[in-house]
């Protein structure tokens, strides 16, 4: 397989029954195209992706719980003190993999803009 959306893959399972993987599935998405400076920051990114993946996923599923009503992608990033690039990442995958759905909320972030609240399915 080639690295390009490697992170949007289809998983299938008996029956050819498409499955979710894991919450600590370990993935990146490089282009085919990308230059050898993005290869090697997504090759470095992947070793702990599974890791932030199940981070935020506990942090989203223990706010939903609480008077906040699920995470912002923009509270994740100062909560774990991770790049909004990272954390947005995550997210992506972790929605496209159906762990977490959008609340239908709106907060704002420290910029002043909407932002989606989270919550885990």
């Amino acid at each position: 397989m080639n690295d390009q959306l490697e992170m949007f893959t289809t998983t299938l399972g008996l029956a050819g029954q498409r499955t979710r993987p894991a919450l600590d599935h370990v993935t990146v998405a490089i282009a085919n195209n990308a230059p050898d400076t993005s290869r090697e920051a997504g090759e470095k990114a992947k070793e702990h992706s599974g890791k932030q993946r199940e981070l935020i996923h506990f942090w989203i599923k223990w706010a939903a719980k609480s008077d906040a009503k699920g995470m912002t992608g923009d509270e994740l990033s100062v909560l774990l003190q991770l790049p909004a690039q990272s954390v947005s990442a995550r997210i992506n995958g972790l929605h496209k993999d159906a762990w977490i759905v959008d609340s239908g909320l709106r907060r704002k972030t420290r910029y002043n803009r909407n932002a989606i609240v989270w919550v885990a399915c």
